[in-house]
């Protein structure tokens, strides 16, 4: 049974292990008093003068605990999509803007291969050449233009193949307009 003594304060409240009073004002002082002893940046220079011990800890801390740090991370992002975004925005764009035709490829052929459709033997270097010319005559006409299937990746009778052969560059409008069907099956 543990014996409960008055404090300086007045209060009847337990004692830790260290004899020292759990009543709330205690704590309370004992925290302020700890507080002002220590530099106002203590735990940012004891962090700053042993990097590697830091890094240590953090390491095996999210070694340990993997789903809780996803969990933590997702709850993050989802309470700042303002800081993501922009996080995001200053990583990619910079190499987005000076490489678009690029990515267009490459997200073309991502999406080609999640279907199944981009062949062992394609040539990515000239489905990359037809990007860059569909980027090329956007940016010398001003009109927006982009790369076709001429066979659709998805058609509803036959589906093409992600390949040089199968690509073409038309308007955007065309493009969006001609949707999944074959040329000669779509009245643009």
């Amino acid at each position: 049974m543990k014996v409960l003594v008055a404090c300086l304060r007045g209060k009847i409240a337990s004692r830790d292990k260290w004899g020292h009073c759990l009543c709330g004002e205690c704590k309370a002082y004992r925290y302020m008093v700890h507080k002002k002893s220590r530099p106002k940046n203590y735990q940012i220079e004891w962090q700053r003068n042993n990097k590697d011990k830091t890094k240590g800890y953090v390491q095996k801390w999210i070694s340990e605990n993997k789903e809780k740090r996803i969990g933590i991370v997702n709850s993050w992002r989802k309470c700042n999509p303002e800081k993501v975004k922009a996080m995001n925005s200053r990583g990619g764009k910079k190499w987005y803007l000076n490489n678009k035709p690029i990515r267009n490829a490459i997200n073309a052929k991502r999406r080609a291969s999640l279907l199944g459709q981009t062949p062992i033997w394609a040539d990515f270097e000239k489905i990359k050449s037809v990007y860059k010319e569909a980027a090329r005559i956007t940016r010398e006409t001003g009109i927006p233009h982009e790369v076709d299937h001429i066979t659709p990746l998805r058609g509803e009778f036959v589906s093409g193949l992600h390949i040089h052969d199968n690509l073409r560059v038309i308007t955007r409008s065309k493009n969006r307009s001609k949707k999944n069907r074959m040329e000669s099956l779509c009245v643009c």
